[in-house]
């Protein structure tokens, strides 16, 4: 059989290559005999290119990884495939089908869709033979019907997964494109990985969406698998720095010291960064990751304001919590990235500047103002939908404010107040030489360029 994979970014570029495609390429390249491609549009923006590729070859099966802010252009790469070849089998997959299943399979060129976790359920229907019927995990339509199948449940083991294999996609454009530690050191050469799926919080942005996608019970790799990968990175392609994708790495902590001891004792001497919750933070735990390579972390701090932490996010963190674990934090000499909103329903212009004075104020390194946006199925997405002005389509929490009514702010003012954010924090005079260190060479600019577009 002839496979082809397609990661649909033709939107902002960045350093992370696209995980949870290649985790089911590569797994697929290692139980089976297929032949399967893998197409990124990432640094590819002329859509010409994959129109050509998909031309020139005939796959029995094409699966597309997609996430809401995606939906067009997997629409239209659907449409090419099918225009090229009907009986090519079209399948969605990520997180954007797996909350929406059916308005996934009402687009008219999707044949079914994969919900949840997708190595093993590839696996099944590529031995199948493309026949959907009693694949657990797949969504399909048989006729004017949609057929359910059996729920696929979550792979337990997951050392069982062979390594993502990143050289797949373009990885020498990613490692230009790595962004993620560049207030620690510049051109450093990394790359991302998860060690555990799951997330026990309640954040109402993101659930029950990760839920469905992972399950409900954190699944961690072992501290040897991890460092395994590590050390694989490194001899192959001399890495020197990765970042844990994890939504929270360190709710289990003693999990999180073994780790730091197996890269101790491996003397990998990589520096690294990963998320964090502020209510996790303490002294003892960052200490020793900091011996293991911790040098950055990112904390999802959201906003300034007490109530719309509690009443709209349902985050569960405290303001204190946040200003505490930022002093632990810049104790130990760590660099800290914050990711704030703007522009939740309810949030009042006084609430958004609240955030804004509350972020410059703050000693963190870096910030990023994201526009509140409720993804499908989420519970902030079924709590606001009343409100919601823009199609699903044009989702884009760099962008486009989604709400209209009097309980949100005017999105022209939102726009404003978004800038105002980035100025008054990168200009504020404690951090003018870093922000100006950021377009020191041509390869900084190029980085900075990039994340600029987003805003």
């Amino acid at each position: 059989m002839e496979i082809a994979l397609i990661f649909p970014r033709y939107k902002y570029p960045s350093g992370d290559t696209p995980l949870g495609l290649l985790y089911i390429a590569t797994y697929l390249k290692e139980k089976t005999t297929h032949n399967v491609d893998v197409f990124d549009t990432t640094f590819h923006k002329d859509k010409s290119k994959l129109n050509k590729a998909l031309h020139n070859k005939k796959y029995d099966i094409v699966g597309i990884s997609l996430m809401t802010t995606m939906l067009r252009d997997a629409d239209w790469i659907s449409r090419v495939i099918k225009g090229y070849s009907p009986e090519t089998k079209v399948i969605w997959g990520g997180p954007h089908p797996t909350v929406l299943p059916e308005l996934s399979l009402g687009c008219r060129d999707v044949d079914a869709i994969v919900i949840g976790e997708g190595e093993e359920t590839w696996l099944d229907l590529v031995k199948k033979k493309g026949v959907f019927r009693g694949v657990n995990g797949i969504w399909y339509k048989e006729g004017k019907d949609i057929i359910a199948n059996e729920a696929r449940p979550f792979i337990d083991d997951l050392d069982k997964l062979p390594f993502p294999d990143h050289e797949l996609v373009d990885l020498d454009s990613y490692f230009k494109h790595w962004f993620q530690l560049d207030s620690v050191a510049r051109n450093l050469k990394g790359i991302n990985l998860i060690s555990s799926r799951g997330c026990p919080y309640q954040c109402s942005f993101c659930q029950p969406t990760l839920n469905r996608l992972f399950g409900t019970r954190i699944r961690k790799r072992s501290p040897e698998n991890i460092v395994e990968e590590l050390e694989f990175w490194k001899e192959k392609r001399h890495i020197d720095a990765f970042m844990f994708q994890d939504d929270t790495l360190i709710c289990d902590k003693p999990w999180v010291s073994s780790i730091c001891d197996a890269i101790l004792e491996k003397k990998l001497n990589l520096k690294w960064g990963c998320n964090v919750r502020a209510n996790l933070v303490d002294y003892k735990i960052f200490s020793k990751m900091k011996k293991a390579g911790l040098r950055k972390v990112f904390m999802g701090i959201e906003s300034g304001s007490q109530r719309v932490l509690d009443d709209v996010y349902q985050k569960g963190i405290t303001i204190r919590q946040v200003k505490d674990a930022v002093t632990i934090l810049k104790s130990l000499n760590l660099k800290v990235q914050g990711y704030f909103m703007l522009g939740a329903p309810t949030e009042t212009i006084e609430e958004a500047k609240k955030t804004i004075r509350f972020a410059r104020q703050l000693d963190i390194d870096e910030a990023t103002f994201s526009i509140t946006t409720p993804l499908p199925h989420t519970h902030l997405y079924e709590k606001t939908k009343h409100l919601i002005s823009e199609d699903v389509a044009d989702f884009d929490y760099y962008k486009t404010p989604v709400y209209k009514g009097e309980a949100v702010i005017d999105k022209v003012k939102l726009q404003k107040l978004k800038r105002k954010a980035l100025l008054s924090f990168y200009l504020a005079p404690k951090r003018v030489i870093s922000t100006l260190g950021a377009f020191a060479t041509p390869s900084a600019i190029k980085k900075s360029v990039a994340k600029l577009k987003r805003f």
